[in-house]
């Protein structure tokens, strides 16, 4: 993977103006030329570690500031109560019905699920995964299978297991509602690293 291009110009740009300073007043306060100042934000001049050290303090910043990997402010992804989709997994046709929360955009490895189940006189099916899941009752009572242990769970109670255990829910009422976060942790560096591109 290609390293990102940082340019520190930008980011002393950026903050200078973000703390509402000119480059005379950085220039002042650092004993530099404001024609230094100019050319280091436009990388003319890729600015020696003391020089950046005056600059860093003078705009109240960290030093690493100017090194770090830019932060993405709108990677956020939003779901309105009344805007959930109800997403297809293995357990629909076991009578759990999905609704997709908000999650990582481009990472799928994370799931985030409102997860109604009903009582089911069906087929027990197991499920196993890598990985690892979170569970918090929102409402009912639940029995969860998690290979030969069975634990009940009831409204506020929650549960976190690795998901290579196999794990199945039986529900104790007419209808639960369960918050569940489940990270799949196969192939989860080949994710990362395609997210961070």
């Amino acid at each position: 993977m290609a390293e990102p291009e940082i340019k520190i110009g930008e980011r002393v740009r950026k903050i200078r103006n973000q703390r509402g300073l000119t480059l005379q007043d950085v220039a002042s306060y650092t004993g530099f030329s404001k024609a230094l100042i100019s050319q280091i934000e436009n990388n003319v001049v890729t600015p020696p570690i003391n020089t950046l050290a005056k600059i860093a303090k003078v705009l109240n910043v960290k030093m690493t500031f100017f090194f770090e990997e830019e932060i993405d402010s709108k990677d956020y992804y939003l779901v309105r109560a009344d805007e959930r989709k109800y997403v297809f997994r293995e357990g629909v046709k076991h009578g759990y019905i999905y609704e997709e929360l908000a999650r990582i955009r481009n990472f799928e490895n994370l799931e985030i699920f409102m997860v109604t189940v009903k009582p089911n006189d069906g087929e027990k099916k197991l499920f196993n995964h890598q990985g690892f899941e979170y569970l918090y009752m929102e409402k009912g009572r639940i029995k969860l299978f998690l290979n030969n242990d069975v634990i009940e769970i009831s409204e506020g109670d929650s549960i976190a297991f690795n998901s290579r255990i196999p794990h199945y829910i039986e529900c104790l009422e007419s209808e639960a509602r369960i918050l569940t976060v489940a990270l799949r942790t196969d192939n989860i560096k080949e994710s990362i690293e395609k997210r961070e591109k």
